[in-house]
């Protein structure tokens, strides 16, 4: 009987050592944030809002005594963890949903990624020494579509040939490190720098230009293009003809007030002559 009781208090003892082991090792490394004698890697990713990214470790054969742990942020907060090559545990919060962890690679994979996902991730395999890798993730939205509308010669001494040339100016909205470009044919023409808001390049070339423009809106993972037609009255962009519109409605205003002016001033002379008639 005292055999076995000592058998198992053996084996109990040896149980909860092996669990204390393990949290205090876990414990460690994640308030702690030990550094292991490999240095970490970073690997910048990019890419649009609403798709699927997988951050790839690269490891092989993981151990079933290994743990892969990954955190988000810069308070490294813990968003999924691979204990014993089988148990996986995700911390939601934002990431609800969204998250898939490789029992074989320990890879994260984030579907339909947003905004707020953007940041660093940290993997960290936690083997016979600890090892980190960390990813520098941005997150960016489909480049708007440009548009481009007439505009004026840019400089002052255009102002004088303007009756030669044609000017118009390129534009995106919502632009978060977006650049506009004017492409002649395939050759680089101008280009803007990077913007957050409201973006517009100018362009201004003669009249019968007979080369092909182009204006591009691009970020890191996306752009976006627009042809423009070089005789100015035909734009890709709806606003073009708006201008012609606008100034034709004026002068139909101004001829219908001529119009009937003159109608009155004919009609008040003939009232007189008809009185004196009846007179």
């Amino acid at each position: 009987m005292k055999r076995r009781e000592l058998m198992w208090m053996r084996s109990s003892f040896t149980g909860c050592f092996s669990r204390i082991h393990f949290f205090l090792l876990l414990h460690l490394v994640v308030v702690n944030d030990v550094r292991a004698s490999v240095k970490d890697e970073v690997e910048t990713v990019e890419v649009t809002e609403g798709a699927t990214v997988t951050l790839r470790t690269h490891l092989t054969g993981i151990k079933s005594e290994d743990i892969v742990l990954w955190t988000f942020g810069t308070t490294d907060t813990r968003i999924a963890q691979l204990v014993n090559s089988g148990t996986v545990s995700f911390y939601n919060g934002i990431f609800t949903n969204r998250l898939n962890l490789d029992k074989q690679t320990g890879s994260l994979t984030i579907s339909n990624i947003s905004f707020i996902h953007s940041g660093v991730y940290k993997q960290q395999l936690i083997s016979e020494q600890v090892s980190n890798k960390k990813f520098s993730v941005t997150v960016y939205a489909t480049v708007p579509v440009p548009s481009i509308t007439q505009g004026s010669p840019q400089r002052q001494s255009d102002l004088k040939s303007s009756s030669r040339r044609c000017s118009v100016v390129c534009s995106v909205r919502n632009a978060y490190k977006v650049t506009l470009s004017w492409y002649n044919g395939s050759d680089l023409h101008s280009i803007s720098d990077s913007g957050n808001s409201t973006l517009s390049l100018p362009l201004d070339f003669e009249h019968g230009d007979n080369n092909t423009y182009s204006c591009v809106a691009a970020n890191p993972v996306s752009n976006q293009t627009v042809h423009l037609n070089t005789t100015c009255t035909q734009l890709y962009s709806p606003r073009g003809g708006n201008r012609f519109v606008l100034w034709l409605i004026p002068v139909l205003i101004l001829l219908l007030l001529v119009l009937v002016a003159t109608y009155l001033l004919c009609r008040k002379k003939k009232v007189p002559k008809n009185r004196q008639e009846e007179t």
